[in-house]
């Protein structure tokens, strides 16, 4: 499950549980603590009226006037809302009394309570004593500080445990992260995590295993690299060496055998000048190259190619074939020193990996919008779990046999570049035993 499904998942618990306790629990104790506290200002406001009929009944012999009653007025609590009204005989009011804080509430106030005292003879007349509240009240009653109170009581207390829940949950895969990558920077390449959640942590660490598995061939790959440099470079030089000093000597006098000696130096020279470029074509593909396209004539580009090749393969001993299936006029934008690179590599590694008198077929289709390019050798194959690392930095599906022919394990790497860069797609298909097809595509930009 994702981390924001769990997030979501979990402030709905969270809500739920809020509201599943309140109605469960609070309600009914909250519902009862607001009657007890308006039953306690209901008898608040009783014994407050009771004390001012007493104080009147008290006094009454001796009020001489009913303004007097500011005495009685006096006893009660300044903090209750209330007002007071003292009537003749006839109705008239005498006496208005209001409290400091009915005078502080300006709008919103409710009658809650209503009093009525008469007057004894021979001063007749009644006390009017109203008592009231307003919204401002009902919030300060205990009732609604118990909501307030457990509203963000639970809030904090619940949201203490998730967070706490969530950090740990959070920080467990984090610290094996940590570890591993500890472990790698110590050199280790063989890691395993034991966080096996389908999340967004799960995903990372499947990246990640798989990152480590590229290093840790990448790295296996470097060292097999520097290992065939080593071996591609002394295979020629001791073959140029053993020539040039053989001829140094003076006892090679037929000008014929010296020319053979000669062109076999020349020729390990190339190999060396080919081991060269393609170290550097792979330093420049490390890094961001622009291709310096032109417009080229498709069919012109393609004679020289199979000029040069056609020799080729005859000199080691193949049939070689071309069928170009493109119209005469066609031209194409391209970099033309690198598409005759991926050419150069695809055709060389079909001589190369050959069997004896067998057969090399260069074609050339016209598609819609791009040109197919196939290279096919009856040569001795690819197995099919090589087959999809062919074109990964490095690779050498037969280690030995490209060390006795030369090469670095780049050169298809370098096309798929190459090709990618174009707009172009490069694949393979092969059967072993039975000869490879290497095709690539590149757009047809008129």
């Amino acid at each position: 499950m994702q981390i924001g499904k769990k997030l979501f998942l979990s402030f709905l618990v969270v809500i739920i549980l809020h509201l599943t306790a309140y109605q469960l629990i609070f309600k009914n104790i909250i519902v009862e603590q607001i009657k007890t506290d308006r039953h306690e200002e209901f008898l608040q406001e009783q014994e407050a009226a009771k004390l001012v009929r007493i104080r009147q009944l008290m006094r009454s012999s001796s009020f001489k006037d009913p303004v007097e009653v500011l005495t009685i007025s006096k006893q009660l609590p300044e903090d209750l809302m209330y007002k007071m009204t003292v009537e003749d005989g006839n109705g008239q009011t005498i006496y208005t009394k209001e409290s400091r804080a009915y005078s502080l509430e300006k709008s919103g106030k409710q009658v809650v309570a209503e009093y009525h005292f008469q007057h004894e003879p021979p001063r007749m007349g009644r006390t009017i004593i109203q008592f009231f509240t307003d919204e401002t009240d009902i919030l300060a009653s205990k009732g609604v500080s118990m909501i307030i109170l457990y509203i963000y009581g639970s809030i904090f207390l619940i949201g203490l445990v998730l967070v706490i829940f969530l950090v740990r949950w959070i920080l467990r895969p984090i610290n094996e992260l940590s570890s591993v990558i500890q472990q790698i920077n110590e050199g280790n390449r063989s890691i395993s995590f034991s966080y096996r959640a389908n999340d967004e942590f799960g995903q990372l660490f499947r990246y990640f295993s798989d990152m480590v598995e590229q290093l840790r061939i990448a790295e296996e790959r470097q060292h097999e690299l520097l290992s065939a440099i080593a071996h591609d470079f002394r295979t020629p030089l001791t073959t140029i060496k053993g020539y040039a000093s053989y001829i140094s000597t003076g006892r090679v006098t037929d000008l014929e055998r010296i020319r053979k000696q000669t062109a076999k130096i020349e020729q390990r020279a190339i190999d060396l000048e080919r081991l060269l470029d393609e170290l550097q074509e792979f330093s420049k593909m490390s890094g961001h190259v622009p291709l310096v396209t032109e417009r080229v004539h498709i069919r012109s580009f393609m004679q020289n190619v199979t000029e040069e090749y056609a020799e080729k393969a005859k000199e080691a001993g193949l049939r070689f074939e071309s069928k170009l299936r493109i119209s005469p006029h066609l031209h194409i934008e391209a970099d033309v020193g690198k598409l005759r690179r991926v050419l150069a590599n695809l055709l060389d590694n079909a001589i190369h990996y050959n069997k004896p008198d067998g057969s090399i077929l260069l074609t050339v289709d016209q598609r819609d919008g791009h040109l197919l390019f196939s290279v096919i050798d009856k040569g001795e194959g690819i197995a099919e779990e090589d087959l999809k690392k062919v074109f990964t930095r490095f690779y050498r599906a037969d280690k030995s046999r490209n060390r006795n022919n030369g090469g670095t394990g780049l050169g298809l790497s370098i096309c798929k570049s190459i090709v990618e860069s174009h707009g172009g797609q490069i694949n393979a298909i092969s059967q072993l035993g039975e000869g490879s097809c290497f095709w690539f595509t590149i757009p047809i930009r008129q």
